[in-house]
């Protein structure tokens, strides 16, 4: 058993590093293109990776904490990743069963009482409930902004990202432990910086006057 979970944990690294690379790279070219495009879809398969791994991980060590962070990340990415390829976003048999466990996820990390969780449990409330509407909207035929997908996109891959960014610093805190800062710091100082971000990308690709738009 330790044999295995040695080569999840190498295999968990493996997909995080390229998760990271990737994601950068689609971060910092042209969106749209065919480099993005490419890292885009590495990005998506890399954190596939990242979150089964973690979510094996997790339940081999009985880890609850790092089980609802593998379903908050893959979330996400699922999310993010199938605006793309939806972009009427009409929601699928899978999209709403990924939503209801999204939600039952929000809410054992709110009821953790963990600082960290809850912080993370508020993020995905906001986002399972942003969703929850969109499906709404699209089942009752009404319309919406025509670039809501993009939206979507970039805010769903922007936290995948950030979730990805988010592991790798905490793993690494012990380099600034000289600094003494908060434990809980390392888990949501991407947040703070990378969240502003996320706005800048949406407002520079998804502002566009059409009639009176929709939500």
């Amino acid at each position: 058993m330790e044999i295995v979970l040695r080569v999840l944990l190498f295999t968990h690294i493996l997909f995080g590093v390229l998760a990271l690379t990737s994601g950068c790279a689609a971060i910092a070219v042209k969106k749209g293109g065919k480099t993005h495009r490419l890292a885009g879809k590495i990005f998506f398969y890399s954190m596939l990776g990242v979150t089964a791994s973690a979510f094996i991980i997790s339940v081999a060590k009985n880890n609850g904490f790092l089980l609802m962070i593998a379903v908050f990340s893959f979330y996400q990415n699922y999310m993010g990743y199938r605006a793309i390829k939806n972009k009427g976003l009409i929601p699928s048999s899978l999209d709403w069963m990924v939503l209801f466990c999204a939600a039952v996820n929000t809410f054992f990390m709110i009821w953790s009482m963990n600082i960290v969780l809850m912080v993370f449990g508020g993020i995905s409330l906001f986002l399972v409930l942003g969703n929850l509407r969109i499906n709404l909207k699209t089942k009752r035929k009404e319309v919406l902004h025509p670039l809501r997908w993009l939206k979507l996109h970039i805010g769903m891959m922007m936290g995948a990202y950030i979730a990805a960014i988010t592991a790798f610093v905490v793993v690494n805190a012990g380099i600034f432990a000289f600094l003494n800062l908060p434990e809980w710091l390392p888990w949501l100082l991407p947040t703070l910086i990378l969240v502003p971000l996320m706005g800048y990308l949406t407002k520079k690709y998804t502002v566009k006057t059409v009639g009176k738009p929709g939500n």
